[in-house]
């Protein structure tokens, strides 16, 4: 893209949206101008047929004059309606995006075969990132492209445990793609550019405010097969994007979780509104059963061969150990615990664990012995 489009797009995208002009109305403009390059030109045929579209071509030259403020990279581009390259998903939603904003390598992935959205609480239990990432591993291997958020917990851990298997990944942000919201995710953000895109509605400059965040989720909704909450407390935000995908024909999905958990009470909700229950990726609606094509990177080649190790790793345990990983998955345990469970004396149990430990088993999380 152009650099000239790309001012075009957050010039037209920041004026629009300070006279409220609605999506419906943007499209028309962008349809009748075939895109981003014949929109100054129609933009001038049209200003004198309303006050409003009048208003509009004189904000759209103000805003143009001032998009040199804002930094940019050769990763930044913008993509309208009309563009073929679009995600098609988003078309057949109500209000989609007159224009997307993305930094990243490429937008393709949206267009892939299945994709799948991860969304959860931003304060998760030990059992909401596990849970998380063992599903996530499940898309990666499979070659299912994973769009979240970009927040922290459950959509952090999403993006992370595609970006380690070398997986395209989609974070839908609410606001700039060249903000960096939360500012703990600036790493994480910078290796979602590498393989896969930030992508938002919001142009350069554009800083999060609370009423974003729902109108983003209606995009992470629309970009998707299915939605899957992993944990997610009452009232949380995600009850929005589940409620959009329903509303969009997209198979809503939820991971129950411990009746004593108050970060599985929107789970729980979703589940007798009739969500699907998921234990495995294969509970997932629609969800290809074959491997779906990517070519292997390096980074796949790593994780598959770690995941690969680990498997045989489990394969090769004594009857003790099996005891001790047995009970750390279902829950997290203190050393104690551990030895009561499986009848070992104190001593042989902190051996056992330390190397399990070494294995890539076990490891500790808050004082307590978790699986890996």
């Amino acid at each position: 893209m152009s650099e000239a489009q790309l001012k075009i797009a957050t010039a037209f995208t920041r004026a629009a949206s300070a006279l409220r002009i609605p999506h419906c109305e943007r499209v028309i403009i962008l349809k009748k101008a075939h895109g981003l390059e014949g929109l100054p030109e129609q933009l001038l045929m049209i200003k004198d047929d309303s006050p409003e579209l009048d208003a509009l071509y004189s904000r759209f030259l103000t805003e143009l004059s001032h998009t040199d403020k804002f930094d940019r990279t050769t990763d930044d581009h913008a993509i309208s309606i009309v563009h073929s390259d679009y995600p098609e998903r988003l078309l057949h939603t109500d209000q989609p995006p007159s224009i997307l904003f993305y930094r990243g390598k490429c937008i393709s992935s949206l267009n892939d075969p299945f994709v799948i959205t991860v969304i959860g609480t931003r304060n998760p239990s030990f059992y909401g990132l596990e849970v998380t990432k063992k599903l996530c591993m499940e898309f990666v291997r499979r070659g299912v492209t994973i769009v979240s958020g970009g927040a922290r917990g459950i959509d952090g851990q999403a993006h992370g445990v595609a970006v380690s298997g070398g997986s395209a990944t989609v974070a839908v942000l609410g606001c700039g793609v060249d903000i960096v919201y939360p500012r703990e995710h600036a790493s994480l953000f910078e290796q979602i550019v590498h393989s896969g895109a930030l992508v938002s509605e919001y142009p350069f400059g554009t800083l999060p405010r609370k009423y974003h965040f729902p109108a983003r989720n209606r995009i992470l909704a629309g970009l998707c097969d299915a939605v899957l909450v992993t944990e997610a407390s009452r009232f949380s935000g995600t009850l929005i994007t589940a409620g959009f995908a329903a509303d969009y024909g997209r198979d809503v999905c939820a991971v129950p979780g411990s009746i004593l958990s108050g970060t599985s009470r929107s789970c729980h909700d979703l589940i007798r509104e009739g969500a699907t229950i998921v234990e495995s990726i294969d509970d997932i609606p629609r969800i290809p059963r074959h491997i779906i094509y990517r070519k292997e990177s390096s980074d796949t080649h790593s994780f598959s061969s770690h995941c690969n190790q680990t498997e045989n790793e489990q394969n090769d345990l004594s009857k003790e150990e099996e005891c001790i990983l047995n009970l750390l998955a279902a829950s997290p345990q203190t050393l104690r615990a551990v030895s009561e469970h499986c009848h070992l004396d104190l001593r042989k149990t902190a051996l056992l664990l330390t190397t399990l430990q070494a294995k890539g088993l076990v490891r500790l999380y808050r004082g307590l012995y978790v699986r890996s």
